[in-house]
């Protein structure tokens, strides 16, 4: 299954997947109107990535995650966080319990049709969602070139038609933030290796495609910069 292969390599997930930028968890935090200390959930939560920027921000943060791999990389690398052993269709946390749930690079994974009624339920009246994806920014030459090479070409991280909605929510906002990463072919192949399609790709496929990564990036230098597009949405909870 796709959405689980992450746990088979949790240690390279948290050496090599990026953080969110602060001005995106911080825009979301403003617009959904969060208080200091106000509790929140981070669903999907992997080992951590959304969860310490919750927690630097002064939000009391659960992290809920279906991979026991996941969670351990996440309570050591953000031991504040409350962290418990869940999925989004089945959210181990009483009804109107939280603030706001936030969801990192993990809501196209979801059973929508489970999981938006389980979120408002746990969301107390009044509270908010927020989405983000980390994604490539394809006016960059070599991300563009890579858009080519491994498909993502000409697509961002989400289907419009499946962000959350009615009856359970409706849209606040959204923005891009716009930052830069240092990276370089070994860093780029790192990243790579922990995406699914490459977890669950067949041994040989796998490692020809890693390689073409490497020979295309080396043509950028031995160090480069990167630019991302991090997504952001804030929705509502409908009471």
């Amino acid at each position: 299954m796709r959405a689980r292969s992450f746990e088979t390599v949790a240690a390279e997930y948290e050496r090599h997947r990026p953080d969110y930028p602060e001005e995106a968890v911080g825009w979301a935090v403003e617009v959904l109107g969060l208080a200091e200390r106000a509790r929140v959930l981070d669903l999907g939560a992997g080992t951590g990535k959304l969860t310490r920027g919750l927690v630097a921000l002064g939000l009391e943060t659960v992290a809920v995650e279906p991979g026991a791999a996941m969670l351990e990389e996440l309570r050591s690398a953000v031991p504040e966080a409350e962290t418990l052993e869940g999925s989004a269709e089945a959210i181990p946390l009483p009804g109107a319990s939280i603030d706001a749930a936030f969801a990192g690079q993990a809501f196209h994974w979801f059973d929508r049709a489970r999981a938006l009624p389980e979120l408002q339920r746990v969301i107390r009246p009044n509270g908010g969602l927020a989405i983000l994806w980390n994604w490539w920014d394809e006016r960059d030459p070599l991300q563009r070139e890579l858009g080519e090479l491994i498909g993502y070409a000409g697509r961002g991280p989400y289907v419009e038609e499946e962000l959350p909605g009615a009856p359970w929510f409706h849209e606040l906002g959204r923005t891009i933030v716009e930052s830069e990463l240092e990276s370089g072919p070994d860093s780029l192949v790192g990243f790579l290796s922990t995406a699914s399609n490459f977890l669950t790709a067949e041994p040989q496929e796998r490692e020809e495609s890693l390689r073409e990564v490497y020979e295309l990036s080396l043509r950028y230098g031995e160090r480069f910069a990167l630019p991302r597009l991090t997504y952001v949405f804030a929705f509502r909870r409908v009471s």
